[in-house]
């Protein structure tokens, strides 16, 4: 069977990722107050910004070493596996076991290309996956055999256009505490899961 399997908010707690990244930034200012933390945290999309463009700018702002900053960011994100959610390996492991074919489909925008890649080696989770879709086209619009695989996400968008190109199985990983989570969706046939343990490999179950 083939697999389907984003990352972000699925394999891969980003939202804790990124405030280990933005704590780097304002440890690296050392200026303690709620002005400067605000600024810091608050003016970060995580969706469309690059991390390191944006580093760079809070270090020129606050006339700190601009290359400390950079590396500093770099060692996180190159030892990020901590970040990943603790059922991710299993059910990887569990797919691979299975013979299953596991593919990593993950949206990026343009700017962000090497980041996701940067992000996806650090995770430790690159060698479960046969192959890797690093995307900066929609999901539901590329050349997939989409009736004949399984898709996991937890983007609302994703899943309603994957839903309509009829996919054997349409999974929703709803995981707690992330921000997508909460949204009410109504696709007739598709799966919600908080975790990757509660999805059953048996179809008939």
């Amino acid at each position: 069977m083939n697999y389907y399997i984003d990352f972000d908010n699925t394999l891969f707690e980003t939202a804790k990722l990124t405030e280990a990244m933005l704590k780097s930034i304002l440890d690296s200012i050392s200026i303690n107050n709620e002005e400067v933390l605000n600024d810091v945290k608050n003016n970060f999309d995580s969706s469309n910004d690059n991390i390191f463009t944006y580093a760079e700018k809070m270090a020129n702002k606050y006339n700190i070493d601009c290359k400390l900053v950079i590396n500093n960011i770099n060692n996180i994100i190159d030892n990020c596996g901590r970040f990943v959610y603790e059922d991710s390996e299993r059910f990887l492991n569990k797919l691979k076991k299975e013979e299953n074919k596991v593919v990593l489909l993950t949206f990026i925008p343009k700017m962000n290309q090497e980041y996701q890649l940067q992000k996806i080696k650090g995770s430790g989770l690159a060698k479960y996956f046969d192959t890797m879709i690093l995307t900066t086209e929609l999901k539901y619009t590329l050349d997939i055999n989409y009736e004949n695989g399984v898709f996991i996400d937890d983007n609302p968008r994703d899943l309603e256009g994957l839903n309509s190109m009829n996919p054997l199985r349409l999974i929703r990983m709803r995981r707690l505490n992330n921000k997508r989570s909460k949204i009410e969706m109504n696709i007739e046939n598709m799966e919600e899961y908080e975790t990757f343990d509660a999805i059953s490999l048996d179809f008939n179950k």
